[in-house]
């Protein structure tokens, strides 16, 4: 077997397993923090849609919608700000994210949820984002490095 196969097969199931350990760290992440982590009221300064647009090799065009949000809150008299939704970052399609930060108007008031350890890591919500995509996507690369191995000589 010619050895720059047997890496290119390698690295499909080495890159499959780092999504998949991502996206389980980020689960993992998020459940220690609705767990662990305390709250305090906290109020949004801003929030909108990001909009990313990526070319691949081929030059097609894809556009995702990310939200964001800044809010303001207090631990023990200090004033923190964040800007962290959940945890991991996940693009969206356009309505979608428009409905995720219609949650979070301007001057609405939410519930931080921060680390005790560190004040300053904040997340308004204690779920991981975009995880699954992670594992979803390493599950896929490496059933595709397994079976290169398996069927292709």
């Amino acid at each position: 077997m010619d050895p720059t196969t047997i890496l290119i097969k390698l690295a499909a199931i080495a890159g499959g397993l780092i999504f998949i350990f991502i996206g389980i760290a980020q689960k993992r992440a998020a459940k220690k923090a609705a767990e662990t982590w305390l709250t305090v009221p906290g109020v949004i300064l801003s929030s909108g849609v990001n909009e990313h647009r990526s070319r691949n090799s081929k030059g097609h065009t894809t556009t995702t919608y990310r939200p964001y949000v800044s809010y303001r809150y207090e631990v023990m008299g200090l004033p923190y700000t964040g800007n962290q939704l959940g945890f991991g970052t996940a693009g969206y399609g356009h309505g979608k994210a428009m409905s995720v930060i219609g949650a979070y108007p301007q001057g609405a008031p939410v519930t931080v949820h921060y680390d005790p350890a560190d004040p300053s890591k904040a997340v308004l919500e204690t779920k991981d984002v975009g995880g699954g995509s992670f594992v979803v996507v390493g599950i896929i690369f490496l059933v595709v490095g397994v079976l290169a191995f398996l069927l292709i000589p």
